[in-house]
This record gives C-alpha cells, sequence and structure tokens, in this order.
C-alpha cells in the first residue's frame, strides 16, 4: 500500500523521506487546503527527494472553477515543475455547473510531459461523480484519483468510495481515499476498503496541525496495520 503524505517545508520532505513515506505531495497554503507552493521549495524537494514529489497545482481556494487567466498561470507552473524532474502534478478543474473542465484539462496535459497526474478533491465537488470517472478514464496520463468519496471524510463514504473503487478495477487509475485518516480510524478504513494508496495529511503528524512535524510512530503504525488487515 503506498502511503502519500503531505509535505508543504523541506523539513517535511526529509523527513517523510527518512520515515518510510512512499509518495510526496508537496503544497502550500493549507489553511486554504493546499496551493501551489513556491517553486523554490519544488525545485529543492526534488532535488533532496529519493521518493516521488508530485506537485500540488491549484492557484487559490475560490472555487475550482479557473479563468483564462487562472490556466495560463497553471500551465506555467506545470511547465516549472515539469522542469524540475517532479514525479507528478496533482490538480482538478471544474465547469460552473459542476463538471470537469475538458478544455483547462486538455491545456495541462498537453505541457506535462511524461509527468504523473493525480486528480484531486475537486472530484468530491462534481454533480455527478460516476459521469466524472467517465471523463478521466479517457485520460491515461491520469492515474489516480484523490477523493474522500464526497463530502466529509473517508469514514462518512465507504459505500461511495467502494463503488467508486469497483468501477477503476482493471484500468490504469486508482482511487486514493484521503480526507480525515488518521492513526485512530486506520484499521476500519484498511480493512473496509483494502486500498491501493492512502494520502494523509495531519494524521501522519504528531498534532493535529501542519505546524506539527511529521510522526515516525505514526507511519511506522500505518504499516503495522497494513501487514495484519493483508
Amino acid at each position: 500500500m503506498i502511503i502519500e503524505g503531505i509535505a508543504t517545508n523541506i523539513q517535511d520532505v526529509h523527513d517523510l523521506n527518512r520515515f518510510g513515506a512512499d509518495r510526496i505531495e508537496l503544497c502550500g497554503d493549507m489553511e486554504k487546503d493546499g496551493l501551489t507552493p513556491e517553486m523554490r521549495l519544488v525545485k529543492e524537494a526534488v532535488a533532496v527527494s529519493s521518493i516521488p514529489v508530485n506537485v500540488m497545482i491549484r492557484p487559490h481556494d475560490e472555487s475550482f472553477h479557473y479563468t483564462d487567466v487562472d490556466i495560463q498561470q497553471m500551465t506555467k507552473q506545470i511547465e516549472e515543475v515539469e522542469s524540475y524532474g517532479a514525479n507528478g502534478i496533482v490538480l482538478g478543474a471544474l465547469t460552473e455547473d459542476g463538471r470537469i473542465d475538458v478544455r483547462a484539462l486538455d491545456r495541462f496535459i498537453s505541457v506535462c510531459g511524461d509527468m504523473d497526474i493525480t486528480f484531486h478533491k475537486a472530484f468530491d465537488a462534481l454533480e455527478d461523480q460516476s459521469e466524472g470517472l467517465e471523463v478521466i478514464l479517457k485520460y491515461p496520463q491520469i492515474g489516480s484519483i484523490l477523493t474522500s468519496g464526497g463530502s466529509g471524510g473517508v469514514t462518512d463514504n465507504f459505500g461511495n468510495l467502494q463503488k467508486l473503487m469497483e468501477w477503476t478495477e482493471r484500468t490504469h487509475v486508482t482511487v486514493m481515499p484521503g480526507g480525515g485518516l488518521s492513526t485512530e480510524n486506520i484499521s476500519e478504513v484498511v480493512e473496509t476498503l483494502k486500498p491501493e494508496s492512502l494520502h494523509f495529511g495531519t494524521g501522519i503528524r504528531s498534532a493535529k496541525s501542519y505546524d506539527a512535524e511529521i510522526s515516525k510512530e505514526k507511519i511506522d503504525f500505518i504499516r503495522t496495520v497494513e501487514r495484519s488487515g493483508r
């Protein structure tokens, strides 16, 4: 099982490497649920990390609907991230009526090179997730969907997450549950969903704050649960 953890600074990057995480989602402004990090941090993180670094591409938290100016800015950020050798990007774009914005997505993919793409939790704001999934499956470049399965956290949406995971079996897309995961609920999540990957924010920190450090003990505990749940 892939453990992906959010990093907001270079110390987080070092700690996720040292403590046994498999992949990093590099973000800025977590008080806004994660925006594009500063490019100097991206460059340094990619240089020092021995595990893959995926970079959030999100210019603001006003909505997941982006103007032409936003799209131009995001496209330039993707090009810069790609030039630094990042493993992937994390993004999502919706139309004003709550569908996937394929025009924006096509533009982003056209400049992403060989980077992996995770469609982030804009997925949880879709009017129809099954319709959205059909769209995403048309893009071989999108390897993961980060989702809570709906509003709330993962444990609020087990039924829908199970459906999404069934629908993506034997496809190129992995559904990666994320949202509200912690050492308190990880056993239930692993037993219920048997996920291929999980996304953690404050759930792998010493306190429920992005100001707190990454906890080796919590990552070790998750690994123990994984081994016992398989």
